[in-house]
This record gives C-alpha cells, sequence and structure tokens, in this order.
C-alpha cells in the first residue's frame, strides 16, 4: 500500500500579503527540509512573484548588521507560524 502526500505550495501573492499587513505581525517560515526563518519585520523580506523567490536578510545579534542574504523557493514553504508581536528593537515579545 502506498500513501501519497500532497503538500500545498506557498505562493508569492500570500506571502506578500502577510509581509503588507498592517499593522505588521512577525512570523515564521517553515520549509519542507525543517528549517524555519523568522520574519520579525518585513522590510528585511523580498518577494519577487515572477521568479517565486523570497530573500531573508539575516540580523547578527547585536551588531547591527546582517548575515548573508538567505533565498528560498517559495515552492519548499510548507507553513506559516504566528509570533508574538515584536518590539521596537526587532525582537519577540515575552
Amino acid at each position: 500500500m502506498s500513501i501519497c502526500v500532497y503538500i500545498h505550495a506557498m505562493d508569492t501573492a500570500s506571502l506578500k500579503q502577510r509581509l503588507e499587513r498592517t499593522p505588521f505581525l512577525p512570523f515564521r517560515i517553515h520549509l519542507v527540509d525543517g528549517r524555519s526563518f523568522d520574519i520579525l519585520r518585513p522590510d528585511w523580506t523580498l518577494v519577487i512573484p515572477p521568479f517565486r523567490r523570497v530573500f531573508i536578510a539575516r540580523p547578527q545579534l547585536g551588531q547591527g548588521r546582517f548575515c548573508p542574504i538567505e533565498e528560498i523557493d517559495v515552492m519548499f514553504i510548507t507553513s506559516l507560524e504566528e509570533l508574538p508581536p515584536a518590539q521596537e528593537n526587532g525582537s519577540a515579545a515575552a
């Protein structure tokens, strides 16, 4: 007996809508390979619809600069998870 699992791929329009939400609510992107990325500010994320790409700047805590940018194909996003609202410094509220 074989089991077929269908994972609904995220689309760029849904992701852009989430980023443009007012007020912005932080969220976590989950990928098929088990990785996840916290989106604490919309200006650290760029969605390019024609190419199904998402670029996420990865802040280095306390250093005021960014690590390399992560490039993700939206086809590999399995889900979005809401996080607690961010505080002024960009960190999630406790």
